[in-house]
């Protein structure tokens, strides 16, 4: 029984050699290099060039999340979710006194509009001359005044008397 193996391991061709991978190589496979040996300067083509290597695609590996960083991101994203809705509810609030506000400023204003209107009422000529002749005894004039103009050296006399007077 050893023998057949010894003997199969004596018939089995050698295993095949990896190429021996050096820190020099041509990505993409083309003929890089200086002078004109370099093929026609595409960058692309195939085979090695003397003193490269083809650089192998690497398998790609997922790296995976460590637990403390899921849970520092888990935590930042309640964060952000709580600041969020705190925003919303401030908002919701604000709008809120806007609106009480605006109520009252508009109660205000209608205000001020009845109450000018029971002024300008109040105020109106035909109420006032009413009121002078039954309570208070006053009668309309039966002339019409007469305007006059005062001459100019009398309104100086009149400024100095005034000046006077103030002290």
């Amino acid at each position: 029984m050893w023998e057949r193996k010894a003997s199969h391991k004596r018939n089995a061709p050698p295993p095949p050699m990896e190429p021996t991978r050096e820190n020099r190589y041509v990505y993409g496979g083309g003929r890089q290099g200086p002078g004109p040996a370099a093929g026609n300067g595409s960058g692309t083509g195939s085979g090695n060039v003397s003193g490269y290597a083809v650089r192998q695609n690497k398998h790609g590996v997922r790296k995976r999340m460590s637990t403390f960083n899921f849970i520092v991101g888990l935590f930042a994203i309640g964060i952000l979710v709580v600041l969020y809705i705190n925003n919303t509810i401030a908002v919701d609030e604000l709008t809120g006194d806007c609106n009480a506000l605006r109520r009252k400023k508009q109660h205000q204003l209608d205000l001020n509009a009845a109450l000018q209107a029971e002024v300008n009422k109040k105020s109106s000529l035909e109420r006032v001359g009413r009121i002078a002749v039954e309570k208070l005894g006053m009668q309309y004039p039966r002339e019409q005044p007469q305007v006059f103009d005062v001459p100019s050296d009398l309104k100086d006399r009149a400024d100095e008397l005034r000046g006077e007077f103030q002290q």
